[in-house]
Parts: structure tokens; C-alpha cells; sequence
């Protein structure tokens, strides 16, 4: 289980050092590949989380990993360090942390859209143009379909909802019937 607390300190420190080593991109790419390899390889994935394997195995095979993805050492250090603490587990935490917090940075905000059909390129540019000035943040939008929803959209952008879809209208009418 990620603990989130947890997982942004990590992310925060990795993030200074990233800073003041003008390596955030390096840093994020690197954390980003481990990550996604521990999810995809169920072996390099037991070896780092399964305490059968010693401390220093963890290290030799995290290692040679890191060394042929030619990250910076201290991405290595830093994953040593959450191999010494008993904490590689929290490592996608830390990479979803990391990336929030490097989004911050550069002042963007990420947003779900959902439809009820596709959107074309005008709408979508409309849509990402509106979300980027209510949140003050440039918008990178993720849009999904979803039928259901018979017309309208859904955009979520950090903890703001915005519900216009047909479906949450007819819903509302349909209460306020009832009386």
C-alpha cells in the first residue's frame, strides 16, 4: 500500500536535488522507467519488494538496471536509499508525487475529460483553452468516451468537477419532479 505522505517527502527531496542539479527531467524520466518496469516485470518487481532477497542483491540487480537505462547516479543513490529503508515499495507514490509536483513547477494542471462522443480538434482546443483559464494553469487534457453520458461532458481539473452532460441534467429534472 502507498502511503502518500510518505511518498511526497521522497518525491519533495528528489525534487530539490533535482532543482539545484538542473536534472528534474533526467530524475522524472529515470523514476518514471523504473516504475514502469516494476509494473510490467513481475521478477525485477519480487526481487525489489520480496524480503527473501538481501539488501545487497537489491542493490547489485537495481543497479545493472539503472546503469544500462544510463540514468544519473543519483538516481541510483536514491533508489539505494529506498532499498536501505525498506521503502522501494512507495516507489510508484513517489514517481505520482514527483510528477505533480514537477507539473507545479511548471505550471501545469492535468484534466480528465469525458464525452459522450468524440471530440473533434476545435472542440478539444476550446475545451483545454476554457479548463486552462479557470485553473490559471496550461491544461493537459486526457479525454475518454463514454456513451452514457447521451450528450454534453465531464471535466475534472485537480478538485473542480464540471458536470454538463445530459444525462446529470435529466437526472436533476427527474428530482426536482419528485418534488
Amino acid at each position: 500500500m502507498i502511503d502518500t505522505t510518505l511518498a511526497k517527502r521522497y518525491a519533495k527531496a528528489l525534487v530539490e536535488i533535482g532543482q539545484e542539479q538542473d536534472a528534474l527531467d533526467k530524475y522524472g524520466d529515470s523514476i518514471t522507467a523504473l516504475c514502469d518496469l516494476m509494473e510490467t516485470s513481475k521478477d525485477f518487481r519480487e526481487i525489489l519488494i520480496n524480503p527473501v532477497f538481501t539488501v545487497e542483491d537489491k542493490k547489485a540487480i537495481s543497479g545493472r538496471v539503472i546503469a544500462k537505462m544510463e540514468a544519473a547516479p543519483m538516481v541510483s543513490n536514491f533508489i539505494n536509499l529506498l532499498i536501505d529503508r525498506k521503502r522501494i515499495d512507495q516507489l510508484p507514490g513517489i514517481a505520482a508525487a514527483f510528477g505533480e509536483m514537477l507539473d507545479d513547477i511548471r505550471g501545469i494542471t492535468r484534466a480528465e475529460v469525458v464525452s459522450a462522443v468524440p471530440l473533434g480538434e476545435d472542440d478539444l482546443g476550446r475545451v483545454t483553452g476554457a479548463l486552462s483559464e479557470i485553473s490559471g494553469k496550461q491544461a493537459h487534457v486526457t479525454t475518454t468516451v463514454d456513451p452514457r453520458l447521451i450528450g454534453g461532458l465531464y471535466a475534472k481539473v485537480g478538485d473542480m468537477v464540471f458536470d454538463g452532460t445530459i444525462r446529470t441534467q435529466l437526472n436533476q429534472l427527474k428530482e426536482s419532479l419528485k418534488g
